[in-house]
């Protein structure tokens, strides 16, 4: 129960969810890049930070909270509720208006500057994670 808590604490939850759909966001653009010259096409976007913000907002309202935070995108440690771990990212198609004639509305310089900065949004969780670890190997053997 105790390594359970160690190795499946909601930090490494919500990174490793994060990363997950960093990459599915990755997918989610390369689909709307290669579709740029279709007609008709509407571009679609994945929703990751909202529906984590409303979670963790929820869970702030419950009273439980194990530690005073000073700050609501704060992240308590300890085990993760059941709805974290069954938290999914959603795929959202924008029906917005286009500024093309053949209603196409993927704008590929907006495109590219998500792609880019949805890897820099992956690479810092991958280094979060990887501090994460590193703080459990440094509690586990005494050394840093």
């Amino acid at each position: 129960m105790l390594l359970e808590k160690i190795f499946n604490s909601k930090t490494q939850i919500i990174l490793n969810k994060a990363m997950d759909s960093a990459s599915a966001r990755t997918d989610v653009i390369a689909n709307n890049i290669a579709n740029v010259d279709t007609p008709g096409f509407k571009r679609s976007e994945l929703i990751f930070e909202e529906k984590l913000n409303q979670i963790l907002d929820s869970q702030a309202n419950t009273g439980n909270d194990k530690l005073r935070t000073t700050n609501k995108r704060h992240i308590q440690i300890g085990q993760a509720p059941m709805d974290l771990e069954g938290f999914e990212p959603e795929i959202r198609k924008l029906e917005d208006l286009s500024y093309r004639n053949d209603e196409n509305n993927v704008d590929i310089d907006v495109e590219n500057a998500n792609m880019t900065k949805n890897k820099v949004f992956y690479d810092s969780m991958a280094q979060s994670m990887s501090n994460e670890i590193k703080l459990l190997r440094m509690a586990i053997t005494g050394r840093g």
